[in-house]
């Protein structure tokens, strides 16, 4: 094994500043869950504007 000098490891540098794909699909998902919700909360204020709602008996 090799030995690394004391300035080449203050000069590493790790890769977890990065954003990881898996952070990049949760914030997706987020994201169309926020989009199909304020869709239904939209068609839902419509129906009731125009009278269109289902008879509850």
């Amino acid at each position: 094994m090799n030995n690394i000098e004391k300035e080449k490891l203050n000069n590493i540098v790790g890769g977890s500043s990065d954003i990881s794909a898996p952070m990049i699909n949760a914030v997706l998902s987020v994201v169309k869950l926020l989009v199909d919700a304020g869709r239904d909360l939209g068609s839902a204020f419509r129906r009731i504007a125009e009278g269109n709602l289902c008879p509850l008996e």
